[in-house]
């Protein structure tokens, strides 16, 4: 008399503990590709098919008998933000904005050619490097790197390279977004 394999309790138990290895290897390779490793870069492939020494059916057997491993995505960090109606004027280096002792030095230290010459001048009550969102200004945030005596509350002041462009900007009350 014959003994078909597939019946085997031996064999059977290897099958099972294979397919509770092959699983958690299936889940580890799905979470790197999911996740990402250090070493490798994303896989964006569709068509991502894990290969398995197990037939097609010996894995659904043994899909049926393992658990499942979830993976969690990264949380997204979002920074707080605020928006408030500023008073916003602009300035450039010159002595009439900046005074008889303008040296092209920022309040920090930075130069006026820091981040292109995108950059704020804000009361102290916004700390230093405290990103804004100008409407108007610049496509994206731009960073608290200079004071002025005449910035008090909610009044900021835009830098521009050169005075005709301060001048075109004027004064104007916008909706500032504050990333704190």
């Amino acid at each position: 008399m014959q003994t078909n394999q597939t019946q085997n309790p031996r064999i059977q138990k290897v099958l099972r503990i294979t397919g509770v290895v092959v699983a958690l290897l299936l889940a580890l390779n799905l979470a790197v590709v999911v996740m990402g490793s250090p070493a490798e870069p994303i896989s964006t492939s569709k068509n991502f098919v894990p290969q398995s020494p197990l037939s097609v059916q010996a894995q659904a057997e043994l899909m049926h008998e393992t658990a499942v491993v979830a993976v969690k995505p990264a949380a997204v960090i979002v920074p707080h933000t605020r928006t408030i109606t500023m008073m916003v004027t602009a300035y450039c280096p010159c002595e009439k904005c900046c005074g008889p002792n303008a040296a092209g030095i920022t309040a920090n230290g930075s130069s006026v050619t820091y981040n292109e010459g995108r950059f704020v001048a804000a009361d102290s009550s916004i700390p230093f490097g405290t990103k804004l969102i100008i409407p108007g200004y610049d496509a994206g945030p731009v960073e608290v790197i200079d004071r002025g005596g005449a910035i008090k509350g909610n009044h900021i002041d835009v830098f521009f390279p050169t005075h005709e462009e301060a001048l075109r900007w004027g004064r104007r009350m916008v909706q500032v977004t504050i990333l704190d």
